[in-house]
């Protein structure tokens, strides 16, 4: 009986039982009634230890929806006349503790409780196309980064004013999407973060970011058409040696590629590139980094993008096996359902990531739910 007890133990707590990767559960979260959904930022507005989901229309209207369930999710107006395209995050503007939502030269007030208004305020903004928030300065306030095609690549200083608008310093002439969800780094290992963009790396060069120089040592995103440099990124340590590497894929295209480029000497100059999916006849419109499968290592979330080529449109987690970033494997997650600038956290606090997303030509928000704990 000792041998049998022992042998039901090393049985449940091998990781080999727990080898197979997640199963990831489809939940509806609502419909807005407005299409051209952005914004997506996961976050608890209600102080419940759960996440909440904000998304917005472009150049109209802001939600958010308060998570209950798995199955149940209720819906908030946050604000109107959003001055973006489709770009928007959270910050705390007035340094009051509360994150506030930003979308593009629009800001909306966090009133502190989910039953009073969101005060509107203009910051002067581009109408972005991204939208990234960070403190490049190092002095407990963040700033905002803005790109579009039309008008470049921007940071702007809140000041002592919020209500006015804010400083901003131009780095560069814009493409069609290249910093958003996460092209925030310390790429150079000097104690301050520098944005990534599709093609480019921007080097915070005195730590208060007001300097800045540009590094064009990055490859890899499509050149040609409407939608040239387009992409999606994030910064992350792939490969666990310390330093910052890229993951990017290419947007707006029908058959994007999706790679992760190795920072080969950790100041930026010097990039090897991995492929995670060459041939994949998808429009990966959303990018999420993380964890999926809790073994330790970093997997890849997108797909599914609304200029898709093949019939049908397919989401996938790429599971990084060996944790080195040399072989993945795909697992399909998301079927016939368009995905757009997803949003990946743990949202249920069980303990694994789960993913909301939402669609570009409909109204549909919609919850993936990680069953990992759940099934284990």
């Amino acid at each position: 009986m000792r041998y049998l007890t022992s042998f039901i133990a090393i049985l449940l707590f091998s990781p080999i039982l727990w080898a197979q990767f997640p199963e990831f559960r489809y939940y509806e979260i609502g419909h807005t009634d407005q299409m051209f959904l952005g914004q997506s930022s996961l976050i608890d507005l209600d102080g419940d230890k759960d996440l909440d989901l904000i998304l917005g229309a472009s150049g109209s209207t802001i939600w958010w929806f308060e998570y209950k369930d798995a199955d149940q999710w209720e819906m908030h107006f946050l604000g109107d006349d959003a001055l973006t395209d489709r770009g928007g995050t959270t910050m705390d503007v007035d340094g009051d503790g509360l994150e506030d939502q930003i979308s593009g030269g629009s800001w909306y007030k966090n009133p502190g409780s989910k039953h009073d208004t969101w005060e509107r305020f203009e910051n002067g903004g581009i109408y972005a196309y991204d939208n990234l928030s960070c403190d490049f300065d190092n002095d407990g306030v963040e700033e905002l980064v803005s790109l579009s095609l039309q008008d470049g690549l921007y940071v702007y200083f809140v000041g002592d004013k919020p209500d006015k608008k804010w400083k901003k310093i131009k780095l560069d002439d814009g493409v069609p999407g290249g910093i958003s969800p996460n092209g925030l780094g310390d790429i150079d290992l000097d104690g301050d973060m520098d944005i990534v963009r599709s093609d480019t790396w921007y080097e915070n060069v005195d730590g208060t970011g007001k300097k800045w120089k540009e590094h064009r040592t990055l490859a890899y995103v499509d050149y040609l058409g409407a939608f040239a440099r387009s992409a999606r990124i994030f910064v992350a340590d792939m490969d666990e040696d310390g330093d910052m590497d890229v993951v990017m894929c290419e947007a707006n295209n029908p058959e994007s590629r999706l790679v992760w480029q190795e920072n080969k000497d950790s100041k930026g100059l010097n990039w090897y590139m991995h492929p995670i999916a060459t041939e994949t006849e998808q429009d990966m419109h959303s990018l999420c980094v993380a964890d999926f499968d809790n073994d330790g290592d970093l997997d890849v979330f997108t797909g599914g993008g609304p200029m898709t080529s093949e019939l049908y449109k397919r989401s996938f987690i790429y599971e990084n096996v060996e944790g080195t970033g040399v072989k993945w494997e795909a697992h399909e997650i998301l079927f016939k359902t368009e995905n757009t600038d997803a949003v990946a956290a743990d949202v249920d606090g069980d303990g694994d990531i789960d993913i909301c997303g939402k669609t570009w030509k409909d109204d549909t928000v919609y919850y993936l739910r990680n069953m990992l704990m759940e099934n284990r």
